[in-house]
């Protein structure tokens, strides 16, 4: 069968969480029923976190309207797995394919594997180096420079713990030039001591626990904030500062999960940075669209360019994330992000503005 238009695209996912299979993944259409079908494909790293069914329901807001069908696998964070179910969507027919990739190095021979056949490339939310996608995603620089500036405004001297995200996703670099150029005047001048600094494979909120631990332990609890990258790490570092009786010291993270922006408006965490992750995943879809239906990578709809890693241009459709605080929770209330009532769940004293 011959497909005329096809689209990848691939995404990179900042958290982890309980494995979670996807119920309806993939159905195959025979050769009768695929023939000139409108077909998004998406292929994600993994299913197990809050906040990637807001992204699927943004993409599925977009796709649906312009006539385009949805196809998804789960590769349950193994990198062997996502390199088969993208030959398999592939093989099934897509008009357009999302891969959110769990390795940078392992999916590149998916991404080569569209490119012979044809099939425009849109990296979800995952840095990959290689001119051969769209990157889709949010200034990842800026939301690592909000998220630091929250945290020093709070408290700007000390000593700081740094949990990061997985470390063989290229994402987490951006971050942390965006938190440095915040913080790094500070540590030069004594002002801040970094006295840990640990990645977190997957994301993983447990393992983010542990190590929390751990780094407690070796401290003896002398730690003045907490700068996580995740909040999903947040909840694990949480857990572990609530032992010791430290909950409350500043803490970061992003993605505006539900259990972090209550820890927020209790005044248990400073700062989560939302990345609207429903209007990501509409811009992805919009962006397959138009690379399934003819148009350059180079003239997508707010199309910029970036260097990779290795110095290839690669264009990119980025949105500005926003750095929630006590002070400006109503924007999620606003967007329905989050109800008040969970919102506000177990706020007793000093609430914040919009539990009031």
């Amino acid at each position: 069968m011959k497909w005329t238009h096809r689209i990848v695209v691939s995404t990179a996912s900042a958290c982890a969480g309980a494995a979670t299979l996807f119920a309806a993944s993939l159905a195959l259409p025979d050769s009768t029923e695929a023939a000139g079908a409108k077909r998004i494909c998406v292929s994600w790293r993994h299913f197990q976190e809050e906040r990637l069914r807001i992204d699927e329901a943004g993409i599925k807001s977009v796709l649906e309207p312009s006539g385009y069908t949805y196809a998804s696998t789960d590769a349950q964070s193994e990198p062997t797995k996502q390199l088969t179910d993208v030959e398999t969507l592939l093989a099934s027919g897509c008009s357009a394919i999302i891969i959110n990739p769990q390795d940078a190095k392992a999916i590149l021979p998916a991404i080569a594997l569209a490119k012979k056949e044809g099939v425009p490339v849109v990296s979800y939310d995952g840095v990959l180096d290689t001119p051969d996608v769209v990157f889709s995603s949010f200034k990842n620089f800026e939301v690592g420079r909000l998220m630091a500036d929250a945290m020093v405004k709070v408290r700007g001297d000390g000593n700081w713990v740094l949990i990061e995200g997985d470390a063989t996703h290229p994402i987490v670099a951006d971050f942390r030039a965006g938190q440095m150029e915040v913080l790094k005047p500070l540590i030069d001048k004594g002002a801040i001591k970094i006295v840990a600094q640990q990645n977190i494979e997957n994301w993983k909120t447990d393992v983010a626990q542990t190590t929390m631990e751990q780094i407690l332990t070796k401290q003896n609890n002398k730690v003045d904030s907490v700068l996580a990258m995740s909040d999903g790490v947040a909840d694990g570092v949480a857990a572990a500062l609530a032992e010791q009786g430290l909950l409350g010291i500043p803490l970061s993270g992003q993605d505006g999960n539900k259990s972090a922006l209550n820890r927020i408006a209790k005044g248990q965490q400073v700062v989560t940075i939302w990345k609207n992750s429903f209007a990501v995943g509409q811009s992805a879809a919009k962006t397959a669209i138009e690379l399934a239906e003819g148009r350059k990578p180079t003239e997508v709809t707010g199309v910029t360019m970036l260097k990779t890693a290795s110095g290839y241009d690669q264009p990119a459709v980025l949105l500005s994330p926003v750095a929630i605080t006590r002070d400006n929770l109503d924007k999620v209330l606003d967007a329905k992000w989050i109800t008040k009532e969970t919102l506000c769940l177990g706020v007793k004293e000093n609430p914040p503005p919009a539990c009031k």
